[in-house]
């Protein structure tokens, strides 16, 4: 009476219908086949019924909907000749079982403080102009923000421009995000603990940097250089010690992308809180937990939350 087909559809409607009941959810958008008597299914069915279906099918269909409505929203949607994304994280928190919190762990705000409950990480690459979510990658906790943008680099597309939080300034990061491609491009802000060598200066508040990459990064990835160059463009008031500095980036040619532009287009990386507002206030209902009390369960869930958002 649970085909895979009306399981697929539950576990969308999940992220839809955050305040009615998982059985609720069933019996309001008739996800079941019934005899001629009726009949309907018992509450213990639809668990079993998930655990059937994995969350193979789930991710398989995110990742074949989202390219696919990318393409058709905002793939001439263009800024400078090239496609607009931004990455940042978030957590999901889950139920307090003794799975989740093995497999997700709670994040530690400090040595003898946790969050109190387990939480699961995720980390988008969104589409800035549609607000779609292109990829995702997600998982434990434990496993750090820039871990798991390193693993969105084989989704980038050519010619694009992706804008990062300064969180992700990171050679090892960002140095491999443009070898996928001559033309996928990165932002970041600047951190002020930044240091850097001025090597040639295109104009006011406009220059070529140089950066050395720290060992413990070339521990990590041996093909990394010594040093890496980006193009670092400063706002001209930055008195306020909260405003953003300048941002550094790929884009060194300041005939093709004016220091005016580059400014200007980072604040379009406010699209991607518009998203994660939309998902966590509005589709969850402000609710902390998700719903599934099953490693598979929270897997499938998040990927039927995306697909859902990605939907609406």
């Amino acid at each position: 009476k649970l085909p895979a087909e009306l399981v697929v559809w539950l576990i969308i409607s999940m992220g839809l219908f955050r305040n009615q009941s998982i059985s609720e959810v069933v019996d309001k958008l008739d996800l079941k086949l019934s005899n001629s008597l009726g009949e309907g299914i018992a509450p213990s069915a639809i668990p079993q019924a998930r655990q059937r279906l994995t969350e193979e099918p789930l991710a398989e269909l995110f990742h074949l909907t989202a390219k696919h409505w990318c393409e058709r929203e905002d793939g001439e949607d263009l800024w400078n000749n090239l496609r607009l994304f931004a990455v940042d994280g978030t957590i999901f928190q889950c139920q307090d079982t003794t799975e989740l919190v093995e497999h997700f762990t709670a994040i530690k705000h400090r040595r003898d403080r946790a969050m109190e409950y387990p939480a699961a990480r995720l980390c988008a690459l969104t589409s800035l102009r549609s607000r779609l979510i292109y990829d995702v990658a997600f998982g434990p906790s434990d496993v750090g923000e820039n871990n798991y943008a390193k693993r969105l680099i084989p989704s980038i597309p050519n010619q694009s421009l992706t804008i990062f939080d300064r969180c992700y300034l990171s050679a090892e990061l960002l140095v491999n995000w443009q070898r996928a491609h001559l033309d996928s491009h990165w932002m970041v802000p600047i951190k002020r603990n930044t240091r850097y060598e001025v090597i040639h200066t295109l104009g006011a508040n406009d220059f070529i940097v140089e950066m050395k990459v720290s060992p413990q990064a070339r521990k990590l990835d041996p093909t990394l250089p010594e040093t890496w160059q980006a193009r670092l463009v400063g706002y001209p008031d930055s008195k306020n010690e909260h405003y953003i500095k300048g941002v550094l980036c790929s884009l060194l040619d300041s005939k093709l992308y004016s220091a005016k532009q580059i400014l200007a287009v980072y604040f379009e990386r406010w699209e991607i809180e518009n998203s994660y507002g939309e998902i966590k206030h509005r589709m969850l209902a402000d609710h902390i937990l998700l719903r599934s009390q099953l490693k598979s369960g929270v897997y499938q869930e998040i990927w039927g939350i995306l697909i859902a958002y990605n939907l609406v």
